[in-house]
């Protein structure tokens, strides 16, 4: 299992002697500011000595997002800890603070849930508007339920977990999910003015809710949660103002249901 290709001009980064992520200039200095786990040998930036445990590389790296972030704020720190897996076989290598893994061009893995109602007037989409303060993406358009996998969590209990906390949308529909393939995204960003990379492994499931049900924002997550016919949605993802994964996700969802309806499709 391959992880998404870094863009050009990263310094790559090894754990454990793993190719896993890619750092920008900007933030190459700040990672090797001592004290530092890190150390640049051969245009490679790598943790200074083998740590030969993941508790004990683990150790290492929240030591040092630490200090970094009392020496500087990182943007979107949450005390959240993600685990770094080996591209090629998912073996875990260390956890690191969620905020740390945009400057370090690191993976996030991720599960997402585009949600939808069947009425009699044809399908409803289920949309989210993300809330103002979300360190990535505010504001922005988004598919009903989306997270990252925390720790050891698996895809799974993440969705379960995300869809009660984010819409309340009760176990027993969650479980309804059905995966929907892979997204995986890569591209330049920028965090507080300084160079950083988003990485991102999603996996995507499609969701039915019953007419009945009516999600609601839960969390302080999402501003608001509205609902479209396909053909809105599509008109508002060409207008622009959605996250890169729920469109992505929203569009495919619709392409593969076959839903253009020609008209609004709402009911009465």
């Amino acid at each position: 299992m391959s992880a998404p290709e870094l863009p050009e001009g990263r310094v790559p980064l090894r754990v454990d002697g793993v190719a896993v992520g890619g750092v920008c200039e900007d933030w190459l200095a700040r990672a090797l500011e001592p004290p530092s786990p890190f150390v640049l040998r051969d245009g490679v930036l790598a943790l200074d000595a083998p740590i030969e445990s993941f508790a004990g590389r683990s150790a290492a790296l929240a030591d040092w997002a630490a200090q970094a972030h009392a020496r500087r704020p990182v943007h979107g720190w949450r005390d959240e800890r993600m685990v770094i897996r080996d591209p090629a076989d998912s073996r875990p290598l260390a956890a690191i603070e969620r905020a740390f893994l945009r400057p370090l061009g690191l993976v996030l893995h991720s599960v997402q849930a585009c949600a939808y109602t069947l009425t009699v007037a044809g399908p409803l989409l289920w949309v989210a508007r993300r809330a103002p303060g979300k360190p990535v993406d505010p504001n922005r358009l988004d598919a009903l339920v989306a997270g990252g996998i925390s720790g050891f969590d698996d895809a799974a209990s993440t969705l379960e977990r995300e869809c009660a906390e984010e819409a309340g949308i009760p176990a027993s529909m969650a479980r309804r999910a059905r995966p929907a393939g892979t997204l995986e995204l890569c591209y330049p960003s920028v965090d507080d003015g300084l160079a950083t990379t988003h990485r991102e492994r999603v996996v995507l499931h499609d969701l039915e809710l019953p007419t009945h049900f009516v999600p609601v924002p839960a969390d302080g997550e999402h501003a608001e949660i509205v609902v479209m016919t396909p053909i809105e949605a599509l008109s508002s993802i060409e207008a622009g103002g959605w996250t890169r994964d729920g469109a992505q996700a929203t569009a495919d969802l619709i392409l593969r249901m076959g839903w253009m309806p020609h008209g609004p499709g709402r009911p009465g």
